[in-house]
């Protein structure tokens, strides 16, 4: 998975940041980009999908994507619930963006959709998906399965832990 891209986005809930996450942000890194923006998405409510705040799921990133020394920007990204203004809407967050710079990264279908369609065009390439998803670790957490503990960085579970 290649690009000549500048900067590398990738957009998610990260619900809750997880080994799979950092693995993913690696291959990004591994693809040739120069810089990764990371966008936050934020629903703006707290549920079974959303159980952490977008706040404190980047202030879980944080200190990961510290640790892989690499140059990147983080920055909380609101839902607006409408895909042809979308791309335009991360734009505002990430203004250095455009077709000709910048690759999306993802395997969420409806955020591809996004920055492919509606009169965008952006490089769109998904990475290896590994079996261990955010999903199934909440999942894990609801069902009070430990094995979930294995899956998350240290400090997403001290977090945890600590709060829930």
């Amino acid at each position: 998975m290649k690009t000549n891209k500048q900067f590398g986005l990738i957009i998610g809930r990260f619900q809750p940041p997880c080994l799979h996450h950092l693995e993913f942000i690696k291959e990004v890194i591994n693809s040739g980009i120069q810089e990764i923006l990371v966008g936050v998405g934020d629903s703006g409510i707290i549920d079974d999908k959303n159980f952490l705040a977008a706040n404190q799921v980047k202030d879980l990133l944080i200190p990961n994507l510290d640790q892989l020394n690499f140059p990147y920007q983080i920055q909380i990204i609101p839902d607006i619930h409408n895909p042809p203004k979308y791309a335009d809407h991360v734009k505002t967050f990430f203004p250095q963006i455009d077709e000709s710079n910048t690759c999306l990264f993802t395997d969420n279908s409806y955020t591809s959709d996004c920055f492919v369609n509606y009169g965008h065009h952006f490089q769109h390439l998904t990475p290896t998906i590994l079996p261990s998803r955010a999903t199934n670790i909440r999942q894990m957490i609801s069902d009070n399965n430990l094995n979930w503990q294995n899956l998350v960085p240290q400090n997403t579970l001290d977090f945890i832990k600590n709060n829930f």
